[in-house]
This record gives C-alpha cells, structure tokens and sequence, in this order.
C-alpha cells in the first residue's frame, strides 16, 4: 500500500494533458453549433438572465474563443500550471452556464481538472519542459487524482449494491434495451437471455466493489484495469457517452507507476525509451 501511493508518476500526467486537452476541443467543437439555442434564454427559459453567466451566454463567441487558444496551449504545454489553471477555470464557467445540461462525467471532470492544476505535466510532451524533480504538491494533487477515481468506483458500487433493480439483476438488460437497435445489437442474444443478463449484472457490481484492493494489489492491476477500460468501451460503442467514457479510461492510467509506465513503452513503442 505504502509503495503504491510513493511511487512517482510524472510520466503519465503529460500523456493525460495531451489527450483530455483534444477531448475538450473536441466536445468544444462539436457543442458550438448547438450554443445559439442551448444557451438562449428566449427559448431556453434555465439559462441565466443576468450577472457574469449571462453576459458570457450573449457573448460566448469570445468565451469559446478565448477557451480554444487556452486548450491549444494546454495541449502544447505553453504556461505550464497557469494554463492548466485557465483550462479549468474555463470549464467551471461552462459547467456553470449549462449546468441544466450536465451529466455526472462532467462533475469528474470538472473536479479532475482542478486537481490537475497542481500537476507538473511539463517534463514530457511539452515545447517548454520543466526540470525539476516531482515535487510534493504535484505528487498530492496525482493521489488526489487517483483517490477521486477509487471514490467513484466505491459510489458506483455502493448505489449498485442497494438499488433494487441492480439487486434483482434486471438493470443490465433495461440499460441497454432502452437505446435504439437494440434488437440488432450483437449484444442484444446476451443481454436478453435471463441467466446470463443476471450473470452480467452481477459481474458488474462486483467489478466495482473489488476495483480499489484489486487495483492497489500489483499481480491483478493490469487485469483489473484492462477489465474496466473493456466495460466503458462497450459503454462507449452501445451508449453512446463518448465523452464519461473516454474520460473514465483515460483517469486510469494515472494508477500505473513511472516503472510501469516504462516496461509498455519499452516494451510496446521502442526498447531504447528513458534509457538515458
């Protein structure tokens, strides 16, 4: 357990910049066509009508704007911790203006980024590095990371464990048959058959329940870790929330170590990487 949460981890950080930086531009994207209604108080009555909030939805042709070059510097690594702070900053005002139209993968990520403020992310994938060793604050702000992620999974568990229809092994089965094509789904002769959809349901919450000993436990984390990047892959494909999923894996490599993190590269990108 000790080592667990000693080891370092300043490899990962910058790979996670990168990737949830182009996540974020491009769900930036790809809700900017949808800002004329989604954030008009004549037709959408939840929007607000006055203060910072208001003005920012009359004007998000400068706030999108300014959030676009932020995300463009995050992702190259210019500004180190201030940008990092200005991503989150920009997000929270988002998260704050729609709101109404939030889901819960936007409150972790919403809480993600304002611990990843603290992380050093700047000694890989970034045009101005940082040199310095892993200080104590990015260290904290790391474990808070991975502690938000174990925090997720022990809710997810729990609320699994003393919902009703989790516990009658029937939510898998009304999970998915509530999304079109069901029917079709190569999923759908699974699913539908009444041992193995109970089987599946069961699996799920005891994935869950299990996820922090088995993940803090070095001979089954990377089976643990693989197991639940499969399970919101398939959420992915079915469901549709592209953006909680990919999030939700991403978060997970923050769990392997920097020796972890070496043995992959080496071992799957080139045998010479951090021999230096």
């Amino acid at each position: 357990m000790k080592a667990f949460w000693n080891a370092s981890r300043t490899i990962y950080p910058a790979v996670f910049r990168v990737l949830i930086g182009l996540v974020l531009l491009v769900d930036l994207f790809f809700t900017l066509p949808a800002l004329p209604y989604l954030l008009n108080p004549e037709i959408n009555s939840l929007v607000a009508d006055k203060g910072l909030y208001a003005w920012l939805s009359e004007n998000y042709q400068i706030y999108f704007s300014i959030y676009g070059i932020v995300l463009f510097l995050f992702i190259f690594g210019i500004g180190k911790n201030l940008v990092s702070f200005l991503v989150w900053a920009c997000y929270f005002l988002l998260f704050q203006m729609t709101r109404f139209s939030s889901t819960w993968g936007d409150l972790i990520l919403h809480f993600t980024l304002l611990y990843f403020v603290l992380v050093d992310s700047f000694r890989f994938l970034s045009m101005i590095k940082t040199k310095s060793r892993f200080g104590f604050v990015s260290k904290l702000a790391v474990c808070s990371v991975i502690l938000h992620l174990f925090l997720i999974y022990i809710d997810n568990a729990f609320y699994k464990i003393t919902d009703q229809h989790w516990r009658q092994g029937i939510s898998v089965y009304y999970s998915f048959s509530q999304y079109p094509d069901f029917k079709e789904s190569i999923w759908y002769p699974l699913v539908s058959h009444g041992l193995i959809t109970r089987f599946i349901n069961y699996f799920v919450i005891m994935q869950q329940a299990f996820f922090v000993p088995l993940v803090l436990w070095k001979k089954t984390r990377i089976w643990m870790l693989a197991l639940t990047a499969f399970i919101h892959s398939i959420m992915f494909v079915e469901f549709g929330l592209w953006k909680f999923e990919i999030v939700m894996i991403l978060l997970l490599g923050f769990v392997f170590t920097d020796d972890e993190w070496k043995f992959f590269l080496r071992k799957w990108v080139s045998p010479t990487l951090f021999k230096v």
